[in-house]
């Protein structure tokens, strides 16, 4: 039964074009990254995760640890 669905809604096919797409998009992240100059990425390494706000690492800080 499985055999004849994917047969019939040409399920090979989608798998092969879903893998080209993932192979597409891991490319272009692949050249972005290589191309990107290395003050940028060490730049980008040291944000901060959040800007301070109620979420922010000084709430963290003030709560006292659960037990």
């Amino acid at each position: 039964m499985l055999e004849e669905l994917a047969r019939e809604t040409g399920a090979g096919v989608w798998a092969i074009a879903s893998m080209l797409f993932f192979l597409g998009a891991w490319m272009a992240v692949a050249v972005k990254v290589f191309r990107t100059r290395p003050e940028q990425l060490a730049e980008r390494a040291r944000m901060p995760l959040s800007d301070g706000g109620e979420n922010g690492s000084e709430r963290l800080r003030d709560e006292s640890p659960r037990a």
